[in-house]
């Protein structure tokens, strides 16, 4: 794993994660009409994962650019607050461009909580992912 992880050029995840949820976010309909019934309120466990996984890739292209020691409680809050931010940002954008969406307090309640959760986890997931030789 670790291989695969150092293959990857420095803070390229979280450029690729940045530019998808940018496209998710903000293009009118980035995706083809599914319809598949989910259960209410799924695009909240979406809105989580997209910006835990942010949160997730910060860390992880911190650490492979800096090494763990560097990755301390103060740093994890400003990356949390920032993505936090950027969530915030992204709901006011689609409130404001007039695409046909509009900006939900709730889909930046659920952005909050998926990188406070991956803010909480993410350092231990990625050192040992880092350590781990599983191929």
């Amino acid at each position: 794993m670790k291989k695969i992880i150092d293959s990857m050029p420095r803070w390229g995840f979280t450029i690729v994660v940045l530019v998808a949820i940018l496209y998710l976010t903000l293009v009118p309909k980035p995706l083809p009409d599914v319809h598949v019934r989910l259960f209410p309120h799924a695009d909240k466990v979406v809105h989580g994962i997209m910006f835990g996984g942010l949160m997730f890739v910060i860390t992880l292209d911190w650490i492979r650019s800096h090494g763990q020691s560097g990755w301390n409680c103060r740093r994890i809050v400003i990356a949390a607050v920032s993505v936090i931010v950027f969530g915030g940002a992204i709901e006011l954008l689609q409130d404001y461009m007039n695409m046909g969406r509009g900006g939900d307090w709730l889909d930046f309640l659920a952005d909050a909580a998926g990188t406070l959760l991956a803010a909480a986890v993410s350092p231990r997931v990625v050192g040992w992912l880092m350590k781990s030789d599983v191929r």
